[in-house]
């Protein structure tokens, strides 16, 4: 009887303790729920919207919340929105964001402009008065497309925004392995599909390529494809994606950043709030009081792309979030130390791999196209840094053949390298280009231009153009074969027929009569081979021959209107070697960058002079052998945002004897014309055959487009060339004399071309004072003797 009333205790006993266990796991099940509750109720998601420039404003709401511990776990944003975003979900701190927007590389890819080291001289083609091109593609002999680019199709060119987020995005995206859930901040973007009419979540994929296609404004940047959709900016949908984070976060707080509106009725006269007005939905910029906080600011003095606005951007963000901080701490019990933020993203970031590539694909274009581009890479089978890279990236894109390169670097985590695809794209085969000079005086001029060019596994082009003025008449034919080798190098053919008339009537020749008024005609050839030099320089050896004529008066006081012209003819081979240099900015007008040139020359002659007055009795031929010198370099300066000093030098030496006589002497020496107008006027006083010549050019950059631009030059010939009674030349002594040279202009760039008005003055000349109008490219053949 005792064992079993034993027994059923210890059943009982057994029953309670369980039933015991049962309730208190029951209730920390309870506790727990409700903790993870109440944490996941603390989640804080950020919602930047799109607005241009004046999303930097988002900078200073991030700095805010984080130096008042309050947490960011989500961030989803639009166009600018979205590169705050994304360079926040990187890891980057508030601080290194803004310096960021404030630095040189930003500024390159925002505006277009290829980084000064990286401009690859060496492919640069002839300059050449072309204002507009139209392009056509052949794809095969029955079917020739025809395509205009005579108005761009985006106003900022994308060739280094391709290669910017490369080193901006593709170590984060690495760390997270393409899932933008596994960032330093869980993240979102949102672009436009305009075929579909559709906004596009951006969740996963390349960071770079979400980005760049949520910032793609229609007509000022280019957009992309990405998994065969052509992406836009995403605020023509979604300006301000709060319902894509409370779908994909489901957030307990949220806090939204609007620096933009709904378009408003478009102005006449404002073409950005037109584009706005045909494209842009209609936004729901709101968010309700019970789930979080909607900042707004005022933005009016604040343009789309007032970039340069950053510190003041900024500060405001901060002060307009600093007001609201109390509310904000109100709502979101936890909070996330500066400290302990810290300490997180440098572990995020001590994640990221070094930039190093390994394995190329290069899609786009066919196989002996794609050994090209290999070839031009160097590292097929290499590895190579991103250093060496971003040198063949822009040595790729400074081809006329290559019209776009479209790099991404995806990690491989088993070998420890980024592989590197390249999505080639090619150009056109055929260009018809369009051009020229409107003048005030004799040098009006109209260029017509026909390229072809192909890419195999060479480069290869062919050209002829012509211009056709009062002063200036030329034909040009060439090609050149580029080999991209392991040791690149071109080889270049070209031939040249032109015609320089200079007119006593415009006033451009000596009160003394001197010279007279005569032409110049040249017919030469040659063929060169060139080599790079670094990144903006090259070196070209080759040999040449000419047919040079000139037809002259040589006494102006006795001519009529039948006096016959003397002729001076001239049969001349060449050997030379030059190494040049250029990163100018401006063809004719430039505010920055360098330009130099140093050409030797061993040159032979046979001159035969005909005189007018008696054509069958006296000509006469003399041989010469001479070596010529000629030297120039120009650099300028930018001392202040707004004033740039620009200096120039020059020196040539010639060991070319005296001619025949004075007046072919004088025409034949090589002439110094720094200016665009002293290279449309005969000027014998600044013409020898040694000389050195140096100048000043005081520049005020008004704006970004209008310069008000001085310049004044000193001419210093060893000897210059006098006239005996007899009509034949002489050397006066060493240093005997001196020229100066100085011009005023108001220039405004608009791209395509240049708009000139300009005063000069030259110490030598029939009229010292000469003013006039430039619309275009006055930009001739160079001479055979040059």
């Amino acid at each position: 009887m005792l064992l079993n009333f034993n027994i059923s205790f210890f059943v009982l006993l057994q029953r309670n303790l369980e039933l015991m266990s049962m309730k208190k796991s029951i209730l920390i099940v309870i506790i727990c729920f409700s903790a993870f509750s109440a944490l996941m109720a603390q989640k804080v998601g950020l919602v930047l919207s799109g607005g241009g420039a004046k999303g930097i404003t988002h900078i200073g709401v991030i700095k805010a919340l984080e130096e008042n511990n309050i947490p960011i776990d989500y961030v989803a944003g639009t166009s600018m929105g979205a590169i705050i975003g994304g360079m926040y979900a990187m890891g980057m701190s508030p601080d290194q964001m803004a310096n960021f927007l404030k630095s040189d590389e930003f500024k390159y890819w925002s505006n277009g402009e290829v980084e000064f080291n990286y401009i690859y001289y060496y492919r640069n083609a002839d300059p050449n008065p072309k204002i507009m091109e139209i392009n056509f593609r052949i794809n095969n002999l029955d079917s020739i497309d025809l395509k205009s680019y005579i108005l761009p199709t985006n106003l900022v060119s994308p060739r280094q925004m391709n290669y910017a987020f490369i080193p901006l995005c593709a170590r984060a995206n690495a760390v997270a392995g393409g899932d933008f859930d596994k960032l330093f901040i869980p993240f979102r973007c949102v672009a436009s599909d305009i075929y579909k009419k559709e906004p596009v979540i951006c969740r996963s994929g390349v960071l770079g390529d979400a980005i760049r296609a949520s910032m793609t404004f229609p007509f000022v940047f280019k957009p992309i494809v990405v998994n065969d959709r052509l992406l836009f900016d995403g605020g023509i949908y979604n300006n301000f994606p709060v319902d894509v984070m409370r779908a994909d976060f489901k957030p307990g707080y949220i806090i939204g950043s609007v620096v933009a509106n709904n378009p408003r009725k478009p102005d006449v006269s404002d073409i950005i709030m037109q584009v706005e007005n045909m494209i842009m939905s209609r936004t729901d910029y709101t968010i309700k009081k019970k789930e979080g906080l909607m900042l707004r600011f005022n933005m009016s003095s604040v343009k789309l792309f007032d970039f340069t606005k950053v510190d003041e951007l900024v500060k405001l963000g901060y002060d307009s979030t600093m007001a609201h901080i109390a509310e904000i701490k109100a709502r979101v019990k936890r909070s996330m130390p500066v400290e302990e933020l810290a300490e997180k993203r440098s572990e995020f970031v001590k994640q990221f791999p070094v930039i190093n590539f390994q394995n190329v694909t290069v899609t786009g274009v066919d196989s002996l196209q794609r050994r090209y581009v290999e070839h031009v890479l160097h590292h097929r089978n290499e590895t190579f840094t991103q250093k060496e890279f971003k040198e063949a990236y822009f040595k790729l894109i400074s081809d006329d053949m290559i019209l776009e390169v479209l790099p991404h670097a995806n990690y491989n985590s088993s070998t420890g390298y980024f592989d590197l695809r390249l999505d080639v794209k090619t150009q056109d085969h055929l260009k018809v280009l369009l051009g020229g000079n409107v003048s005030s005086a004799t040098s009006n001029q109209a260029y017509f231009g026909l390229t072809y060019q192909n890419l195999t596994e060479y480069a290869q082009s062919a050209y002829i153009d012509g211009q056709f003025g009062k002063m200036y008449n030329g034909l040009g034919l060439g090609t050149r074969i580029e080999f991209a080798t392991q040791n690149n190098w071109y080889l270049k053919l070209g031939l040249v027929l032109h015609k320089f008339d200079y007119f006593d009537g415009n006033r451009l020749f000596y009160i003394d009569n001197r010279t007279a008024n005569f032409s110049q005609r040249e017919g030469y050839g040659k063929l060169s081979v060139g080599f790079p030099v670094t990144m903006k320089g090259r070196l070209e050896f080759g040999l040449g021959c000419a047919s040079l004529a000139d037809y002259y008066v040589q006494d102006r006081t006795i001519a009529t209107s039948s006096t016959k012209e003397d002729e001076s003819n001239f049969l001349v081979g060449s050997v030379f070697g030059r190494i040049e240099g250029y990163t100018l900015n401006n063809l004719m007008y430039p505010t920055r960058g360098h330009n130099y040139t140093s050409c030797f020359q061993l040159l032979g002659s046979d001159e035969s002079f005909l005189p007018g007055d008696q054509p069958e009795t006296s000509e006469s031929d003399k041989f010469d052998l001479w070596f010529q010198y000629r030297g120039k370099y120009e650099r300028y300066f930018p001392l202040t945002k707004h004033f740039t000093l620009g200096a120039y030098s020059e020196l040539t030496f010639s060991t070319r004897k005296l001619l025949q006589n004075y007046t072919v002497s004088q025409i034949q020496a090589p002439a110094f014309h720094p200016t665009p107008h002293s290279k449309t006027v005969f000027n014998g006083a600044y013409s020898a055959n040694q000389y050195g010549a140096i100048g000043l050019k005081p520049i005020l950059n008004i704006t970004k487009r209008l310069q008000f631009r001085n310049e004044v030059y000193w001419f210093v010939p060893y000897k210059s060339i006098y006239k005996a009674a007899d009509n034949t030349a002489y050397y006066s002594k060493p240093f005997y004399s001196s020229e100066f040279m100085a011009e005023t202009s108001m220039v405004l760039d608009f791209k395509i071309a240049s708009a000139s008005m300009f005063l000069n003055y030259y110490s030598a000349s029939v009229s010292h004072w000469n003013f006039g109008v430039n619309i275009g490219f006055l930009i001739f053949n160079n001479k055979f003797l040059e």
